[in-house]
């Protein structure tokens, strides 16, 4: 029995969209990904997240120039989320507690890990509405550039754009590998047959 809901069926029609129209995202959307985002599950449920929201035409036109893709920046929102170690930080600092464990690699991994499930829901809940997106990890072409136009403080870095906006494009849905090449019970597999892959 072939299993299927609306939920399954946005994700499996997912595709990259790069051309937007000249129409804003109404704001009860935007915060409606927003709250998509917000609601990732997260490890120790530290939140180690933000989105900054570029409007900054200057700045647009510089993630544009790093990314070396002329639709980024063009129509639609651009969404660009963060890994942020910074905020809790900050609480440490307020409540008198030092800073040290959000200093190591194992935190930073989670922040990253946070981030790029947020970025999953945030795509997911626009093309639930009929949006489309793209996800962007050209912005880190530059990554020292980025984070100078960004003004972004320590604790805290860039890991995904996000371009949202309505349709100007309907690009075929691409291949995907055969699950028999994805998903592998208990082992993975020592080799695989060319030929098998191949036919599939």
């Amino acid at each position: 029995m072939k299993i299927t809901n609306e939920t399954l069926a946005t994700q499996l029609n997912h595709r990259s969209i790069r051309a937007f129209a000249k129409k804003p995202i109404a704001k009860e959307q935007l915060t409606a990904i927003y709250e998509a985002a917000r609601h990732t599950s997260t490890s120790q449920f530290l939140q180690q997240f933000s989105i900054l929201r570029i409007t900054d035409e200057a700045k647009r036109k510089a993630i544009s120039e790093i990314a070396k893709q002329d639709y980024v920046g063009g129509n639609g929102e651009l969404l660009i989320f963060l890994a942020d170690l910074n905020r809790n930080a900050k609480i440490r600092q307020h409540l008198g507690q030092d800073i040290a464990r959000l200093q190591t690699a194992d935190l930073f991994f989670q922040a990253v890990n946070d981030t790029v499930l947020a970025v999953q829901n945030a795509l997911l809940a626009a093309e639930s509405m009929g949006l489309g997106g793209v996800v962007l990890g050209s912005i880190n072409n530059e990554p020292k550039k980025l984070v100078t136009v960004l003004e972004l403080p320590k604790l805290t870095y860039p890991i995904l754009g996000l371009q949202l906006g309505h349709l100007a494009q309907s690009p075929q849905l691409k291949p995907r590998l055969p699950l028999e090449f994805t998903v592998f019970d208990d082992k993975y597999p020592a080799d695989f047959s060319l030929a098998e892959f191949k036919d599939a």
